[in-house]
């Protein structure tokens, strides 16, 4: 059992000497009082509708054939249009193909290795593979097997490493 803080603002369950929650950045140093005793087993997933979540992105702005990522923490969502396969990490030099970069935003220190996870288009929406990271690809609370494809819905969950984000985009109408 180990001492934990309770984000004041999203019930996020952070170490007990962190001053800032590592899911939604609040400050954590008024809840002093928001020690508790948790242990290794106890969910680590935002429980917050996607209605909520997708209030911090406008979706008239994600592509047609993309997403928009929002990133906890960071005032801004990403729009990307996705083509061809995405991937998801640090900077790398002679990087092939599409990539979000998360360099700037701490990836390093989140735990966030440089080929993370890679997005791809699927005829019904997206998929989601983690690339042999060293820190894990969660797909809502489900730990993601390497190079294994995940099928996802809009407004999914993930986290890379110790990194928060959610992705939506278009859902697509089956014509029949």
């Amino acid at each position: 059992m180990t001492s934990e803080k309770f984000c004041p603002i999203c019930k996020h369950i952070n170490s007990s000497t962190a001053a800032f929650c590592s899911f939604c950045s609040a400050s954590l140093a008024e809840n002093t009082t928001g020690l508790v005793a948790a242990n290794d087993r106890t969910a680590r997933q935002l429980d917050v509708s996607t209605e909520d979540i997708l209030a911090f992105m406008d979706t008239a702005l994600i592509p047609e054939c993309g997403v928009g990522i929002h990133i906890a923490g960071v005032p801004k969502p990403y729009y990307v249009a996705v083509t061809h396969d995405l991937i998801i990490g640090r900077e790398m030099h002679a990087a092939s193909g599409a990539m979000l970069d998360l360099s700037e935003l701490d990836a390093f220190n989140m735990g966030v290795s440089r080929r993370h996870a890679m997005l791809r288009r699927t005829d019904s929406g997206f998929e989601l593979l983690d690339l042999f990271s060293r820190n894990g690809t969660w797909l809502n609370s489900l730990r993601l097997s390497p190079n294994k494809p995940y099928p996802f819905q809009s407004g999914s969950q993930v986290r890379l490493g110790r990194m928060h984000l959610v992705i939506a985009y278009h859902v697509r109408e089956r014509v029949r």
